[in-house]
């Protein structure tokens, strides 16, 4: 059976349940900022970086500061504000498959829009940090997903190509990221609001319950 040689994950909402965590930070700094973000705008946010995010608020709402000062003071508050967090959730079965995977040797890397800062403290929260290879984030790539940039540096450093890679996501721009690298791409996510923007996905998951190496292989294998 052929299996695959790596597996990049994307951190928030994939690896760690944080995308409520990130939700409520970004309204705090909207209302920081004194603007008014509706839902639809902030979904739209959902997987891409901190610089197309203020790229975009900058533009929409005028705002004084650089995209740069917005980033720094993003970057400065949300760190806070997850080291005092007293607890933060690993996605449900996801330690299982780390360990599974880690065992039968498949290269593993994390592939983010989160700051390099950002990623530190939420993966050694989780005390996870150590499983994988190679962490990279969108700065590194020098662009924001939805471009391939991330994955295909991650694939880069972690010596596999990238159509031997399995990505696992949960927003549309990640998908599109990791399609666009040319690579099997997992969406797990729950939220029916999505699908229409998910339907590119090879495979979908409610939760890495459902998965082991075993059944990952075969369905990789089946592509």
């Amino acid at each position: 059976m052929r299996k695959p040689q790596a597996v990049i994950f994307d951190m928030d909402g994939v690896l760690i349940d944080s995308e409520p965590i990130h939700y409520e930070v970004e309204r705090r700094i909207y209302d920081l900022l004194g603007i008014e973000v509706d839902d639809a705008i902030h979904r739209n946010y959902m997987g891409a970086s901190n610089d197309f995010m203020y790229s975009d608020l900058k533009s929409r709402f005028k705002l004084s500061a650089s995209v740069e000062e917005l980033i720094k003071f993003d970057d400065d508050y949300r760190c806070e504000y997850l080291k005092n967090l007293k607890v933060v959730d690993l996605n449900s079965g996801i330690l299982d498959l780390l360990m599974e995977l880690k065992t039968a040797g498949i290269k593993l890397a994390v592939a983010t829009s989160s700051s390099p800062d950002i990623a530190n403290v939420l993966l050694n929260r989780c005390s996870i940090a150590s499983f994988f290879d190679t962490i990279v984030t969108t700065s590194d790539a020098g662009k924001s997903k939805p471009a391939p940039d991330v994955y295909l540096l991650a694939a880069q450093r972690l010596g596999v190509l990238p159509k031997n890679c399995i990505v696992f996501e949960d927003s549309p721009n990640g998908l599109s990221a990791a399609k666009s690298a040319e690579m099997y791409c997992i969406v797990i996510q729950n939220d029916k609001q999505l699908d229409n923007l998910l339907k590119l996905a090879d495979y979908r998951i409610s939760s890495f319950k459902e998965l082991t190496f075993e059944k990952l292989a075969t369905i990789f294998q089946s592509k």
